[in-house]
């Protein structure tokens, strides 16, 4: 009996395909080499170039490549609502949801490889001055902006150690 759960251990164990995420795959190549193969396309918004900047940093170090296996493009939106009923005076909360689409595709082909959506969430409160609420909202932005490029960083480090990248 004993020998018989033995086995059925190890058979659940050989099925079970955990690894850690940057550690070199089956056929011997490295996720992070795959990562610094992404070039990112150019965007028109503060908040896109957030997102831009931090995954440019976390792929490659901050550069870009300079022959590129794929590139990405982004589409990036941010939405405020209120949260929770409060009187203007009392500095109501505030949030800040920035929703980033991105899609991958090889340079050679064309051909889409990694497609999604990742949104990134902050709040931020009101007062009764001005440039207090405009930085606040910038840094709530900045915020879920990181927030959003770590999800998209993730998910492309998964894919690179699957093998889609």
């Amino acid at each position: 009996r004993k020998l018989a759960v033995g086995v059925a251990a190890l058979l659940a164990l050989s099925a079970c395909t955990v690894q850690p995420l940057y550690a070199p795959t089956l056929s011997g190549a490295s996720a992070v080499s795959a990562l610094g193969q992404i070039a990112i396309d150019p965007v028109d918004t503060r908040v896109a170039q957030e997102i831009r900047n931090k995954l440019i940093f976390s792929l490659s170090g901050g550069s870009e490549p300079t022959a590129p296996a794929f590139r990405m493009r982004l589409l990036v939106s941010s939405a405020e609502s209120a949260l929770g009923v409060a009187p203007v005076e009392a500095a109501p909360a505030y949030s800040i949801t920035v929703s980033a689409t991105f899609e991958v595709k090889t340079v050679a082909t064309g051909e889409i490889v990694l497609r999604g959506t990742s949104r990134g969430t902050a709040s931020f409160d009101r007062v009764s001055q001005i440039y207090a609420n405009t930085r606040a909202r910038l840094d709530a932005e900045n915020r879920a902006a990181a927030l959003a490029a770590d999800d998209i960083r993730i998910r492309l480090a998964s894919a690179a150690a699957k093998g889609t990248l």
